[in-house]
């Protein structure tokens, strides 16, 4: 221990319980690792709501406390309750500890004021909350953001998990680090004579079986697995049954219904949970393992099977390719016949089964548990530096200025429509030497972000490509961009563009007076026409009286902001939105207003939004909505007018002009409510008042960074109700519901 500094550790133990999971393995091994380790100085293992001695004790505290959960009712609000008390438990048990790391292996940090490490698995919660209880997902919704801005530093078990904790959740790389799981000793080849009893016990036979051991749970994929071996020839489903390891997990009935017919018929055999000392056993005695689950953050069955030499079939999918390298078959999880022909080869195909083995032996000789431990050890001290950091931060920091010209990001976000974001590429190329291009991709199919990827290497080989799984939003798609090109010093302004609209050359010049000084805007924007014809599709945000924004049509109303569809950023106008606010688009808008907000907010900063009356871009609009003012439009625009107003607005605003926003929103519910639309009025207004609370959190640190009067915010509020022709359409909507009902 020459030269370092010896470590402090708390562990939360908390997933040492039965069933004992993959996190629970993680975490058992963990807490015996750092028992061992001669780096660490003191540790701590917090479970449940006490402190215990070791992992054994854990484990029996937290059988009682998962006893208690199975049963009670209102689970959702059980567990924010006890959340809520092994919290306060924590905190003042743990309140001389901030010496300590503080370690959460299971996604959640409890309050603590020391340096704070969590490991985050996975992000299935968020891929698929459809196979997950809706209480875990809430649970994890609103529990898992703060964790990643509160940890010093965060594990996760792949690089896959990684780059999904950058681009879905936006996480700091520099907080990430790498840390894959091991496998026990006890997992190897063992030959059929030292297997004999065990399997006796069990009622199977030495290679007369193939193996899943998992969860059952949909995310597990069991179903499409006992479907695919069921389109077997019989042949080999007498001779070879398929053993399921694994406790009940939940939504597990349709699984129930497919495997009774194959069960009674000894075709498939359900052995439930195996004890530790039987497992290692029953893996090395099986003649294959499949694992072909949806999604997994690790798979630590993978390891497990390939060290006790049996030949493995999994996913193409997550990051179950990077755990098993190339000595295992990857097939579509998806395609039942994928998995069925991935079943046939594993079991038929002798020459690969002879050379699947040695491989999978030196992949699974890479990960053990000892080196999971020195890498964590190695977090613990990073996660050290980093709180010490940020506790007493550099005088006169500055970044260092760019040796060339100033350049500019532009940023598209792309959902399904490939061909509209890479006309919109094509349109910018004249700008090629003097920006840099970010194109995120919001979860579109397979096919368009294919189109997407392979288009951009043609067209724009240095544009950097962001490509969350899942959808993300407008909002979080900027902000992922924005992020990752603020960290390039020669950056002084991001543009963002709607990928369905294309840049007229007049923009480029526009963009080049700004990056040479020629022109000094905070933030800015300019006439936006319609991609076909001179009629106007923007001229930037008008901010109305009956306190909703939308698009500005009339030179005579004040500007309030760009829209995002085409709007210039100040470098310094994020990084105060940043700095003030904590982020520059808030992602909870997910698209429709976070224009308007980031608007609203850089004016109470004190920036100055500039137009310029010269054709920027135009534009084809909706073409990732689906066009027209349909319910997805109503929805996100008004629910979202609704929290930038509580957000944003200052009170002697709104108290101005309460009879126009109360007017504006009577007529939207009887408008729409007559036009058949009263079910997504209603759920709009709802989810507007379930967020309000958290807006009015938000709010306070909005109005407490204002830098200008309420006055300057009131001079660009526009006098019209609401855009030109508003009242006239909606009364000619009532009319002819009117007359419709009169001849009906």
């Amino acid at each position: 221990m020459s030269g370092e500094v010896a470590l402090r550790v708390i562990l939360n133990v908390d997933a040492i319980s039965a069933p004992l999971t993959g996190i629970g393995v993680y975490t058992r091994e963990l807490a015996l690792g750092l028992e061992r380790a001669p780096q660490v100085d003191a540790l701590r293992l917090f479970s449940a709501y006490r402190w215990v001695a070791n992992s054994e004790q854990a484990f029996q505290v937290n059988r009682t406390i998962q006893s208690v959960r199975r049963v009670l009712p209102f689970k959702r609000t059980a567990l924010e309750g006890y959340t809520a008390l092994r919290a306060a438990l924590f905190r003042r048990s743990a309140r001389r500890l901030s010496d300590h790391v503080l370690h959460a292996p299971n996604f959640v940090l409890m309050p603590f004021d020391g340096p704070c490490v969590a490991t985050v698995h996975d992000i299935s919660y968020l891929r698929y909350p459809q196979f997950h209880p809706i209480e875990r997902v809430r649970f994890l919704e609103r529990h898992l953001p703060p964790t990643l801005a509160r940890a010093d530093a965060l594990i996760v078990d792949s690089a896959y998990v990684r780059d999904e904790l950058v681009n879905v959740l936006g996480v700091d790389l520099t907080k990430l680090h790498v840390v894959p799981l091991g496998v026990g000793a006890a997992f190897r080849p063992r030959d059929e004579a030292a297997a004999a009893v065990t399997l006796a016990g069990h009622g199977l036979r030495w290679r007369g079986y193939l193996l899943v051991v998992a969860t059952q749970e949909p995310r597990k994929n069991l179903e499409r697995l006992v479907d695919a071996y069921a389109a077997l020839p019989q042949a080999l489903r007498t001779r070879l049954p398929l053993v399921v390891v694994g406790a009940r997990g939940w939504l597990d009935a349709t699984l129930a219904r497919r495997i009774e017919p194959l069960e009674r018929r000894g075709e498939v055999r359900r052995l439930g949970f195996v004890a530790d000392a039987d497992l290692p056993v029953i893996y090395a005695s099986a003649l294959g393992f499949a694992f072909p689950s949806l999604y997994e953050g690790f798979g630590l069955p993978l390891l497990e099977a390939m060290a006790s030499g049996v030949p493995v079939l999994t996913s193409n999918a997550a990051s179950m390719p990077e755990v098993v390298g190339t000595a295992a078959l990857c097939v579509d999880p998806f395609d039942v016949g994928a998995i069925r022909d991935g079943l046939q080869r594993l079991i038929e195909d002798q020459a690969w089964r002879e050379q699947a083995v040695p491989a999978g032996l030196a992949q699974a000789a890479g990960y053990t548990w000892s080196r999971t431990v020195a890498a964590t050890l190695a977090v613990y001290a990073a996660a050290r530096a980093r709180a010490g950091a940020m506790a007493t931060p550099l005088a006169h920091q500055r970044m260092v200025a760019p040796a060339g010209p100033a350049r500019a990001a532009v940023v598209l976000v792309n959902y399904n429509t490939a061909d509209r974001s890479l006309r919109c590429v094509e349109s910018l190329q004249g700008l090629a030497n003097r920006i840099r291009l970010v194109v995120v991709d919001s979860g579109s199919c397979e096919a368009d972000l294919a189109a997407l990827r392979s288009g951009l290497v043609q067209a724009w080989p240095s544009a950097e490509l962001i490509a969350s799984p899942v959808n993300i939003g407008f909002a979080a798609g900027c902000n992922r961009a924005i992020v990752r090109v603020l960290s390039d010093a020669a950056i002084s302004h991001v543009l963002l563009l709607n990928n369905d609209a294309t840049a007229t050359p007049a923009l480029a010049d526009w963009l080049l007076d700004h990056l040479d000084g020629c022109t000094d805007s905070d933030l800015a924007g300019g006439r936006v026409l319609k991609l076909a014809g001179d009629e106007v599709d923007s001229l930037g945000i008008a901010f109305y009286r009956s306190l909703l924004a939308s698009n500005r049509l009339d030179l005579q109303d004040p500007y309030f902001g760009p829209t995002g569809g085409c709007a210039l950023y100040a470098r310094r106008v994020l990084e105060a939105l940043q700095a003030a606010h904590g982020h520059v688009f808030d992602e909870s808008f997910f698209c429709y207003a976070e224009d308007t907000d980031v608007a609203a907010r850089a004016l109470l900063l004190g920036f100055t939004p500039a137009y310029t009356d010269v054709v920027l871009a135009r534009h084809e609009g909706q073409a990732s909505s689906g066009g027209g003012f349909n319910d997805f439009v109503l929805y996100h625009g008004i629910r979202n007018s609704l929290w930038m107003l509580l957000k944003c607005v200052p009170a002697g605003v709104i108290l101005r002009h309460l009879p126009s926003l109360l007017a504006i929103h009577a007529g939207i519910v009887l408008r729409h409510g007559l036009r058949g639309k009263l079910r997504v009025v209603y759920r709009l207004y709802r989810d507007a008042l379930r967020g309000s609370l958290r807006m009015l959190r938000q709010r306070r640190c909005i109005q407490r960074t204002r830098r200008i009067p309420v006055k300057e915010f009131a001079r660009h509020v526009s006098t019209r109700f609401y855009d030109r022709g508003y009242v006239r359409n909606a009364l000619r909507d009532l009319w002819a519901v009117l007359k419709r009902g009169g001849r009906e």
